[in-house]
């Protein structure tokens, strides 16, 4: 699929979430191809490619049963983004190509980024086009975070996206990766909200995966995590008055409580205060 964004650029200089997407929903296609890392991509936008050198974590047991389901559920997928193909959201208010008042110096660097909460499972089963992962700066100072490349590993299988123009994004700020961009379909997501490549869904593995956040120069994060113990329609999350150097310990990740839409329990685009450290 191609995502109607092409150009993407934040305003807010605040961590909290302080707007949402039109919920007007962008027009998509389905497409299995995309470009590979270091081509120009559209903002927003990411790969699934073949990643026969990779072997992930879950067993290749698993990994059959996840192309099986996939299969199965992709003219599903198909169904529902047609439904939603007739308008298209408007892109995020840009700044000034100078950059915000504040902004870093130095250029995107390993650790100014740390994934923090983590929407597994939006819905029971498989077909889950719900889920995200929301991404924090460690910084002080606003950064552009154009280049960055993002990769999930998922069966045979690695979902992707790729920010190829100004991303600014405010000091301790944050922005979310979903499967779809669609508000109809991320349960209106708020705020900053990109989308991997293709809005294929279940990109996130219910039995653990690896995510990591990097430049053509270095890894900027990466998180693996385990089978959870998981709730529908909760994301996990890392308590935000926890030292950021325990995020390794799953103990402390808990399940949120606080709401951003009827029905599911997150802090997409703000802190997360409504769980404490443990």
């Amino acid at each position: 699929m191609r995502s109607f964004l092409s150009v993407l650029f934040i305003s807010v200089l605040a961590p909290a979430c302080t707007g949402s997407l039109d919920p007007s929903p962008p027009a998509a296609a389905p497409s299995d191809d995309g470009p590979a890392f270091g081509q120009d991509v559209p903002l927003a936008d990411a790969l699934v490619v073949d990643n026969d050198g990779v072997s992930p974590s879950p067993t290749e047991a698993d990994d059959a049963a996840d192309e099986s389901t996939s299969a199965l559920t992709d003219s599903a997928q198909e169904r529902v983004v047609a439904s939603y193909e007739e308008t298209a959201a408007p892109p995020i208010a840009a700044t000034s190509d100078a950059g915000p008042d504040g902004a870093c110096m130095d250029p995107l660097g390993p650790g100014h980024l740390a994934i923090d909460e983590l929407m597994i499972e939006s819905v029971a089963g498989a077909g889950d086009y719900g889920q995200w992962i929301e991404v924090q700066s460690a910084l002080d100072c606003a950064v552009n975070v154009r280049g960055l490349h993002g990769e999930c590993a998922h069966g045979a299988k690695v979902a992707t996206f790729d920010v190829t123009d100004d991303l600014w994004i405010p000091p301790r700020g944050t922005f979310v990766v979903a499967d779809s961009n669609m508000s109809a379909i991320n349960h209106y997501l708020p705020g900053a909200v990109l989308a991997w490549f293709g809005h294929r869904g279940d990109v996130l593995r219910k039995k653990g995966s690896t995510i990591t956040l990097s430049t053509r120069d270095a890894v900027i994060d990466t998180v693996t995590y385990p089978a959870l113990a998981l709730a529908v329609g909760a994301s996990l999350a890392f308590p935000s008055d926890c030292d950021p150097n325990s995020r390794s310990d799953w103990g402390r990740w808990q399940l949120s409580t606080a709401s951003w839409f009827p029905g599911f329990s997150g802090t997409p685009n703000a802190p997360n205060t409504d769980v404490s450290c443990r």
